[in-house]
């Protein structure tokens, strides 16, 4: 009985969590203009060149830098490079966000 009190509780917990991350994608040819932090607001940046992305993701992006925010591996916000190539983004813009979503 424990033990599928521990199993109850365990999936529970999981089921409950919402595990928050952020993914930059970036050209190659704008490479100097990555992120050169690896964290914002807490969150680990994954990154990934826009080249070795499938056709209909290299598509869809239409600038670079993007920074996206992701909730359980789905996308629910984005942040695109300006003209200047560049991502403006900062911890606070990020906690912004998240605080919109978890309310």
């Amino acid at each position: 009985m424990k033990y599928l009190t521990f199993i109850a509780l365990f999936l529970t917990l999981n089921l409950s969590a919402q595990e928050y991350s952020l993914l930059e994608i970036n050209a190659k040819w704008n490479a100097k203009n990555s992120l050169p932090q690896k964290e914002l607001a807490g969150l680990y940046i994954k990154f990934a060149w826009l080249e070795n992305q499938p056709q209909v993701i290299q598509k869809s992006v239409k600038s670079v830098p993007m920074l996206i925010l992701m909730k359980d591996g789905r996308p629910i916000h984005q942040w695109q490079g300006g003209i200047n190539l560049k991502l403006a983004v900062t911890d606070d813009d990020i906690k912004k966000v998240l605080s919109k979503i978890k309310m």
